[in-house]
């Protein structure tokens, strides 16, 4: 069997793929975590670890740089051509508020040069995307003139889908099951095969209440 291959270019990729490997039921290679669990640009400390790279996944999940790629593997996603077609950062529905709030306060100051004082007043969770150590200084840059083009009017942000919590049996001749409601008014479940019917929670507290020995929580994309 040929590996499939997929290339991703940044960390909405990596984490869109390792979701999709995940859901599959697959584990990392010579490890028991689940996929989105351990991340190789984020996990490996004494490997530099740079976008692009490759993901494997057909029995376990493994990965490799771009020039150990052969010409056998089955590239099922190339997300090198993704991000050409599209410049946009996949951001959360917080940061874009985060953005609204601070241009806000930059009309109010009359403020018509984006400098050092400007920038001192970002938010937090916005100051700490732009200066993110785990991304390289020329991403760091990218990500401060992503910013500066959206004040200029630049649509350069996506909000990214809500995610869901959904609880599911551990693996059981390849079947996976999933807990489903009876209804809104009792609290009772019954564990169905439909993913399309799986109950979605809003938070992996609120989904692990419901799951016991024999079950998991996954993060899925609502």
């Amino acid at each position: 069997m040929t590996d499939k291959a997929y290339i991703v270019a940044n960390e909405q990729q990596e984490r869109e793929v390792l979701e999709t490997l995940e859901r599959e039921g697959l584990k990392w290679k010579g490890f028991s975590e689940e996929p989105t669990q351990w991340l190789p640009t984020r996990d490996i400390g004494y490997i530099d670890v740079t976008f692009p790279y490759v993901l494997f996944g057909n029995d376990v999940v493994s990965w490799c740089r771009i020039s150990e790629l052969q010409d056998d593997y089955e590239i099922v996603f190339d997300g090198r051509k993704e991000e050409q077609m599209s410049e946009k950062y996949v951001v959360s529905q917080e940061f874009m508020k985060g953005l609204e709030d601070w241009k806000e306060i930059l009309r109010l100051d009359n403020v018509l040069f984006i400098g050092r004082k400007a920038l001192s007043n970002l938010p937090n969770l916005l100051d700490k995307w732009w200066r993110d150590g785990r991304v390289s200084v020329h991403e760091s840059n990218n990500r401060l003139i992503a910013i500066i083009r959206w004040v200029n009017g630049e649509d350069v942000f996506e909000v990214e889908k809500p995610k869901k919590w959904v609880v599911r049996s551990k693996e059981t001749d390849s079947t996976y099951c999933y807990a489903q409601l009876l209804s809104e008014n009792n609290n009772t479940v019954f564990m169905g095969y439909s993913f399309a019917n799986a109950t979605r929670f809003d938070t992996k507290e609120e989904a692990e209440s419901w799951a016991n020995a024999h079950q998991e929580v996954i993060e899925v994309v609502d």
